[in-house]
């Protein structure tokens, strides 16, 4: 889970631009799982405990639980249960066939409208616009450069033109593709050096240089794969990490050099640790500094963490994974950081200030001055309630406190961007319970400006002309279901909105702020994407084919409703009526749920949500709701939940149920419930504090007890559980298990190793030592988010059948 202003089971934190940061944004909403996409693609927030998704399947009642493994082959995959025939007082549900939307549909990648680019960059010339894209409208994808003075786009590379015969995925990528939600293949990243026509392109665990005439460059050919390389800004040296060690190599003459060395079983050099990855969207280790002299690094330590077993079984075989998971309360990695001298190879250890030296801490954002002579980075207390923006001397490691933050409940990591011809940085920050832009000096750390206020958010500074005096971001200052471009004087003033269209955008500008373009949609208007001049002004626009399954499929646009909540707050929510309602007639009505912190679900965005239009068409209502803690509202809204998780989210859900039973069309009786990760524990917990509400529930990869889930997420919205043991043991689904009256299908991989299979062992003890009958699917050789086929199509046939059966 990710959370913040992001997401994991549990996560969503401010994600760190980085080059390769909005490559797979683009792919998020299109190949997110149907509860409820996170936010649009290249959008500031992400989504990661949030693998929103479909993952409920269905298997025959029992009690103790039958476990039914998932098939390893299903190339002609029975159909969908025919629904049993309805009294007369209530619509039958539909067969499969009056749906356009296949079981195998559902398992493709992508959603309709969403064959688009993504990835969007400018070369450092500002005359190409580059990006991926898939040729065949698959997950395959290739490079490509729109010239902005021809108006003309063409392929620039093909996976095939890097490597004849792909590679198996190694442990460690396979994993890494996990933490960064990675489901597109091909050419999956790319990133200019900033200034140079030299472009890095990782490709099968090697890397690859193309220069500006087209001529590639095969840096690497080894058996272990180089993990995370960057390129310096000049696009001579590219750095890595190989077995845990950092390397760096010049371009020119392929001469690799070995930058550390001798690190013990456990610990590493260059590679944030998994909770940095999961929770705090550090997917990077290393900074090179501007002027390619010296590299920050972190050193992590795992050997105190505890080691958890992850057996799974792939190809009839058992497949054993030790991971150290640091579980709430327990002991994290130790990390250090350190600026390495590329001449001299020495490292410099960064110091603390006196008094801090043993501090418990988070180490995040790092980013390097325009100089190269100091790197700043954010520090994080355990607890996350006390944020330092601190700065250490490259030459000699020391750091001193730039500013400093506190919060009753947790900080957000802030973003921070330095101007060039000044000595000043933007930073954001929560100003009155919503997070907002300032201006400061960089040798105090003094306020200079403070440059947005209000009742809404800033969600990304997205770029600087320092030449005009002004600072792009995107916000929403409108409504919280849209993120739009905003300008705003450096000077201080009023902000301009600059994109015009009601939707959801998605920007990306230019080093020096002088364009921009524009992937906007809207909840019935799929994605295209615009590029603009600085004042807004249209200079043409990406290609983005028209897709014949928006009709062929009948894709509905659901409403967008608001529901008053207990706690007077407006929620905001969307539902998708059966296809054909009769008069008279009451309906059964499925709530998606998510519910956790650092995500939202209900946005004015392309989202076509194919089992949603699945279940529509056969005869549901679908409905989802944004309660308390969600993000999109700041700071504020989303800490109502810190100490006692699940209450106030339940609370909020049930007032959407009030809303659906006002409905003359829903039968109050017949409404089921259905989420994955953090909506896994939301439709457990409803089954068990509310079953009058609730009749049916599917719970995918649950966290069943926040003991069990890891330090970062669990004690940023908990806090630590010797200072909150009431608070954990309340929003425990354990002791709950002999409150279960409904029909509860569980659904979990035995190779997740984000949200472990021991949340739902646990669960299931309870429930068998409390005589409660459950169904249980197995998945064997699955993770998180479902990656083949097979088992995608499998677990959505087996959840309509589990719905059509019992709801």
């Amino acid at each position: 889970m990710a959370s913040g202003r992001r997401t994991g089971c549990p996560p969503a934190h401010n994600p760190r631009p980085s080059v390769f940061s909005a490559l797979d944004a683009a792919g998020q909403a299109a190949d997110a799982f149907d509860i409820a996409s996170p936010l649009a693609m290249m959008a500031p927030m992400r989504s990661k405990l949030a693998w929103l998704a479909l993952l409920p399947v269905l298997t025959p009642a029992c009690s103790p639980p039958a476990v039914t493994p998932a098939p390893r082959d299903a190339a002609s995959p029975p159909t969908s249960k025919e629904a049993p025939r309805a009294p007369s007082d209530r619509p039958a549900i539909l067969g499969p066939e009056a749906s356009a939307i296949t079981f195998d549909r559902l398992a493709k990648f992508s959603e309709p409208g969403w064959h688009v680019p993504r990835g969007v960059a400018y070369s450092p010339d500002g005359k190409l616009l580059t990006y991926l894209a898939s040729e065949a409208k698959d997950d395959q994808m290739a490079l490509f450069a729109f010239d902005l003075q021809t108006k003309s786009s063409k392929v620039l590379l093909r996976a095939s033109d890097l490597v004849k015969e792909e590679k198996p995925l190694s442990r460690e990528e396979e994993l890494r593709r996990e933490r960064q939600r990675k489901k597109i293949v091909g050419v999956t990243q790319y990133g200019w050096a900033r200034r140079a026509p030299v472009m890095l392109v990782p490709h099968g665990g090697d890397v690859f240089v193309r220069a500006e005439s087209g001529a590639i460059t095969r840096l690497t050919e080894t058996p272990s794969p180089e993990i995370d390389p960057q390129i310096c800004e000049g696009g001579e040296k590219v750095g890595f990490v190989r077995d845990g060690e950092l390397f760096i190599i010049d371009v020119a003459t392929r001469r690799e050099t070995q930058l550390t060395k001798g690190a013990p079983a456990g610990v590493t050099r260059g590679l944030s640790d998994y909770v940095a990855q999961e929770e705090f969207d550090e997917p990077s280790g290393f900074w090179l500094s501007p002027d390619c002299t010296r590299l920050a690094y972190l050193e992590v330590d795992e050997r105190q963490v505890g080691l958890h077993p992850i057996v799974g079984f792939r190809g009839g075989q058992p497949d054993l994974m030790q991971q150290r998971y640091p579980e709430a309360g327990g002991r994290n990695p130790q990390v250090r950081a350190g600026i390495l001298d590329l001449k001299t190879r020495r490292t410099s250890w960064l110091t603390w200030p006196k008094g801090k030296e043993a501090e418990e801490r988070y180490l995040v954002r790092f980013t390097w001055s325009p100089d190269s002579k100091s790197l700043w980075f954010q520090s994080l207390d355990r607890e996350q309630k006390h944020l330092a923006l601190l700065r250490a001397d490259a030459a000699t490691g020391a750091t001193s406190e730039v500013l400093g933050q506190s919060s009753k409940t947790w900080i957000d990591p802030g973003e921070l961007r330095f101007l060039e011809r000044s000595p000043r940085f933007l930073w954001t920050t929560a100003v009155d319970g919503h997070d907002h832009l300032s201006l400061h000096e960089v040798g105090t750390g003094a306020r200079v400006a403070q440059l947005t206020s209000g009742s809404w958010d800033v969600n990304a500074i997205k770029g600087v002309d320092e030449e005009k005096g002004q600072v792009l971001f995107t916000g929403s200052r409108d409504t919280p279901l849209e993120n739009h471009l905003y300008v705003v004087p450096l000077a201080g003033g009023e902000p301009k909105r600059l994109t015009t269209e009601h939707s959801d955008h998605a920007v990306a500008v230019s080093r020096n702020g002088s364009g921009w373009t524009d992937m906007h949609s809207a909840v019935d208007r799929p994605p295209q994407v615009e590029i603009r001049a600085a004042d807004g002004s249209l200079l043409g626009a990406l290609p983005t084919p028209e897709d014949p399954e928006i009709k062929a499929l009948r894709i509905r646009a659901p409403e967008l409703i608001t529901v008053r909540g207990p706690s007077g707050d407006t929620l905001h929510g969307a539902l998708l009526k059966p296809r054909a309602v009769e008069d008279g007639k009451r309906y059964p009505v499925i709530v998606m749920v998510y519910g956790g912190p650092g995500v939202q679900t209900i946005r004015n965005g392309w989202y076509p949500r194919l089992l949603w239009q699945h279940l529509a068409d056969r005869g549901f209502g679908v409905f989802a709701l944004d309660n308390r803690g969600s993000s999109g509202r700041g700071p504020a809204f989303a800490s109502t939940l810190y100490g006692r998780l699940g209450e106030v989210e339940l609370a909020d859900q049930l007032a959407g149920v009030g809303y659906l039973r006002s409905l003359s069309w829903v039968n109050p009786d017949r409404i089921g419930v259905y989420g994955h990760s953090y909506g896994g524990y939301m439709s457990i917990l409803s089954m068990l504090k509310a079953p009058d509400h609730f009749r049916v529930g599917v719970a995918g990869a649950p966290v069943t007890d926040w003991r069990l889930y890891d330090t970062g997420y669990t004690e940023r919205f908990m806090g630590l559980p010797a200072k909150n043991a009431d608070g954990y043991k309340a929003s425990s689904l354990i002791p709950l298990a002999p409150n279960l009256q409904g029909k509860l299908l569980l659904v979990h991989a035995l190779m997740d190793e984000n949200v472990h299979f021991q949340n739902s062992a646990e669960l299931i003890d309870a429930l068998v030592a409390a005589d409660r009958t459950f169904d249980l699917l197995v998945l064997p050789g699955e993770r998180h988010g479902y990656r083949t086929p097979a088992s995608k199509r499998y677990v959505n046939r087996r959840v309509v059948d589990y719905f059509i059966e019992h709801l």
